[in-house]
């Protein structure tokens, strides 16, 4: 099914109960920034990400862990729809971050489309939201520092070390740290998680 045809569901069946669900972008990333805490044992991070994004909590008692593990895995291959594409890359430098780069974000939704999203928050879906960011134009703040960080530092001729000096002061300027959540880190982390358990359980 297509995007535009895409019907996008805010309820899962589960455990013989119908579970209404918040997908909103910032739910999503604060669930993201949850998979990414080490302090927090596995289970932990699963019990938490369902508080999150079920609305009535009280729908989540009496289900086991393998319920709440399989609950969680359908929420996000139905309602977030971002599939598991294997082990990430180790040692890729990331590009964005959705959490430090959220001005930068903000500024260019505002920019492009008019669009407040401190105002849509626990309001505009995860894959709309992703759409949109997907689809900002190159002006904007956020595709600039994007642009700046991969953009490829020339090769010194004799006379072009003004520009590698201009380059290179912009990446220092906007350069994201190596061991930062990137773009997809901690959703990736959340389904090997998943994985694990569905293994082991």
């Amino acid at each position: 099914m297509g995007f535009l045809t895409e019907y996008f569901t805010n309820e899962i069946e589960a455990a013989n109960r119908r579970i209404k669900i918040n997908a909103s972008f910032d739910t999503v990333l604060e669930i993201q920034n949850l998979f990414q805490e080490e302090s927090l044992t596995e289970v932990d991070k699963i019990k938490q990400a369902l508080k999150m994004l079920v609305v009535n909590e009280y729908q989540l008692i009496g289900l086991s862990l393998s319920q709440q593990a399989d609950l969680l895995t359908k929420i996000f291959k139905e309602c977030i729809n971002i599939k598991n594409r294997g082990s990430s890359k180790k040692d890729t430098v990331p590009i964005f971050d959705f959490e430090k780069d959220g001005e930068y974000i903000y500024s260019s939704f505002m920019s492009d489309y008019g669009i407040d999203l401190l105002s849509e928050r626990g309001k505009l879906h995860w894959k709309k939201f992703i759409a949109l960011f997907s689809g900002l134009s190159e002006h904007t703040k956020i595709m600039e520092v994007i642009k700046i960080r991969t953009m490829k530092v020339p090769r010194y001729n004799g006379h072009n070390q003004d520009e590698i000096q201009a380059i290179l002061d912009l990446k220092s300027c906007y350069a994201l740290d190596v061991k930062g959540h990137g773009g997809q880190e901690g959703l990736d982390t959340l389904f090997m998680t998943l994985e694990r358990m569905a293994v082991t359980d």
